[in-house]
């Protein structure tokens, strides 16, 4: 049966079938059913669960049965557990789960792509994805997607005409990537490294290098092997199929790299082939360790018969996003956040990046990293290690922020440094960057997403929302009474996504139970024709995207006091505006924030705001017959006003002195 035909006929009775499970009394096996899934976070009603064992059936069966699932399989002993007519059980419900995921791939050709290593998998993947998926009909995934669960997802979406699949996978205990490998028979493997990442339960490096070379060794007879020769462990283990070597500076191997450099905006090198093919490769990523990561993606994808020229140019448009490797600009702050794992060899590369980075005149480098989860009982002479090599490096500041990072920072003072400090309490983590961090900085924030977590610090100092990228953080949505629609997320956090209601006076709660709302989504109020005034409570931090696009009707607004940013075409044609003030402590207005407020009469900026993108407030001066800015001299915001020759006599006012404006121009802190 071709792949699409069996995805929109899926019946309980052919999953229980293909699972080998015996189907309920009480159930309709032609009733059709949604997708088969094995972590019950996204259970929708009419799925299909298979508690596999990966995670303990409590976290499973319960709430899957609660959200709805129309089928449960599990083992006997769970099935005992939990007596539910929807429950059935499997001598072997991980088998169980790859006789499905077989099933999906009949009657598909693709060839498939597995990525593993300790680190380095999600930037290899992305790099093979930026070249593949503009070449070939490729299925890949989003970041992250590398457990079983996601695999199994993942699959559901194969179809004929896929030529490639791209699709790594992740490791977190023994036999863990074993189980995936006996499904999924790649034809080409690539491994990054063996590090230290989860040596809590895989408790030596030969333990992680036998399940990440299980892919290999239930690879396809054909396969190739793409391998990091300069990593000793993967250098010396045994293969079965034929092994392309990637290296920094050997030339002995299949690619090396030659004049590799960083600029201000990434790594470059050039790309050597064995043939004697090279090539220059840019990458939108921080670090000389990415030159592993590309000269993989350059293999892979020149054994797609992609040529190299055509994969340069298309790795050169691969840009980061979320929690890896993201440069990114706010309120004028230059922010690397690479905060969704961490082991000791990628904090210490990580530092040494921004040991090379420039900064803008008058910058320092500072360095936050904390807590290195899941290292196991030598945790803490891994971070002393740590601490001693960070010693070397020329920093200007270093911060350590929980657990088990204390032992670095000891470290580091026991070799003499000054320029490290150690945090255990979070909110002082917080209050220490509001007072010191200056727009001329470079900040590196490298951990975890777990115990140190300083995702979340980057969104209570900068007003962004890494932590929506935390795993399991897709939230719960729920509606209130008077119509706001709402996502409830880890950490207490809700956001607004939405509003069903009809008032003209529309206030929005700062709480739901728990939950402190501190987010407006994008588009969450877009083109609302009923709304005239909206009350912000002060917890909210960021205003999304569109968030409040055409709302035309709306004559007051009232802006949180805990305002950081305000997203793209926010209030774009709220053309019935007349008074704007912008909170003290905001430091972002991006672009078209309030393009065409044509009836703005009074705009108040304050000095915080260190970015004011293109056009933020574009036509609205032309439109409008006088408006008054009100800012600081030497502001961001003043730069603007100033720099606003009008179609019509306009005003600024700047501490009392009116001078005639008008077109706005973007202008930016110098550096950024």
């Amino acid at each position: 049966m071709l792949n699409e035909l069996l995805h929109t006929n899926l019946t309980l009775g052919k999953v229980a079938a293909v699972c080998g499970a015996t189907l309920p009394a009480g159930l309709d096996g032609d009733a059709s059913c949604g997708r088969v899934l094995t972590q019950a976070v996204y259970v929708k009603p009419g799925d299909v669960v298979i508690s596999a064992g990966w995670y303990f059936d409590q976290r499973i069966i319960p709430p899957a049965l609660e959200k709805g699932a129309a089928l449960v399989i599990c083992s006997a002993k769970a099935a005992q557990q939990y007596p539910d007519p929807r429950v059935t059980a499997v001598d072997d419900p991980q088998e169980a789960v790859r006789r499905f995921q077989r099933w999906c791939a009949e009657g598909c050709r693709a060839k498939r792509i597995a990525i593993t290593g300790s680190v380095g998998k999600t930037t290899t993947t992305g790099l093979i994805n930026s070249v593949l998926t503009k070449c070939y009909p490729t299925l890949t995934h989003h970041t992250m997607a590398n457990s079983h669960g996601a695999i199994l997802r993942n699959v559901q979406k194969l179809r004929p005409n896929h030529q490639y699949w791209v699709q790594e996978v992740g490791g977190v205990q023994p036999g863990y990537i074993e189980s995936t490998a006996k499904f999924l028979c790649p034809d080409a493997v690539v491994l990054t490294n063996i590090g230290e990442s989860h040596l809590n339960l895989y408790k030596t490096k030969e333990g992680i290098l036998r399940d990440k070379a299980s892919l290999e060794r239930y690879a396809k007879p054909d396969a190739v092997v793409i391998i990091n020769s300069d990593d000793e462990m993967l250098r010396s283990a045994s293969y079965t199929h034929r092994v392309i070597t990637c290296s920094y500076a050997d030339p002995a191997a299949d690619y090396h790299a030659e004049d590799v450099r960083t600029e201000l905006d990434g790594v470059v090198f050039t790309a050597v082939c064995k043939d004697g093919e090279r090539c220059e490769i840019r990458l939108h990523l921080y670090g000389e360790h990415n030159v592993y990561n590309a000269l993989s993606a350059v293999a892979v994808c020149r054994w797609a018969g992609v040529p190299l020229e055509k994969i340069a140019r298309l790795m050169a448009d691969y840009h980061p996003d979320g929690m890896r490797q993201n440069m990114i600009h706010v309120g004028g702050y230059n922010l690397l956040v690479d905060t969704f794992n961490a082991e000791p060899k990628t904090v210490l590369l990580s530092a040494q990046t921004l040991e090379k980075l420039p900064v803008p005149e008058g910058g320092r480098r500072i360095f936050a990293t904390g807590h290195i989860d899941k290292l196991g009982e030598h945790s803490p002479e891994m971070h002393a290690h740590l601490g001693h090599d960070l010693a070397k490096l020329q920093l200007d500041q270093v911060l350590f922020y929980a657990g088990d990072s204390r032992y670095a920072y000891d470290a580091m003072v026991a070799d003499g440094c000054t320029n490290a400090l150690m945090f255990t309490d979070r909110g002082e983590l917080d209050d220490w960057l509001r007072r010191n961090v200056t727009r001329q900085d470079v900040v590196f924030f490298k951990s975890g997403q777990f115990e140190a977590a300083l995702a979340k610090t980057v969104d209570h100092v900068f007003g962004t929302s890494f932590q929506n990228e935390q795993q399991f953080n897709n939230g719960d949505p729920v509606t209130t009474p008077d119509g706001f629609k709402l996502r409830l997320r880890m950490d207490g956090i809700a956001e607004v996504e939405g509003y069903t209601g009809a008032a003209a006076d529309v206030v929005i709660p700062a709480t739901y139970g728990e939950h402190t709302v501190i987010r407006i989504s994008p588009e969450a109020f877009k083109r609302n024709k009923t709304m005239t005034s909206v009350v912000i409570p002060d917890t909210v931090v960021s205003i999304g995207e569109e968030a409040f696009y055409s709302c035309s009707h709306l004559t007051s607004l009232r802006l949180p006091a805990g305002l950081k940013i305000v997203g793209k075409n926010a209030f774009n044609y709220c053309r019935s505006l007349k008074t704007l003030n912008i909170p003290e402590g905001a430091i972002h207005l991006d672009r078209h924030a309030f393009y065409d407020c044509k009836r703005l009469e009074i705009v108040t900026i304050p000095a915080s705001v260190g970015f004011i993108g293109e056009e933020a407030f574009g036509t609205t001066v032309q439109r409008s017959r006088k408006v008054h800015f009100h800012c600081v001299p030497g502001s961001v915001a003043a730069e603007m006003a100033a720099h606003l020759p009008p179609p019509r006599p306009l005003s600024q006012v700047v501490e009392g002195k009116v001078r005639r404006v008008a077109k706005v121009v973007t202008k930016k802190l110098a550096g950024q």
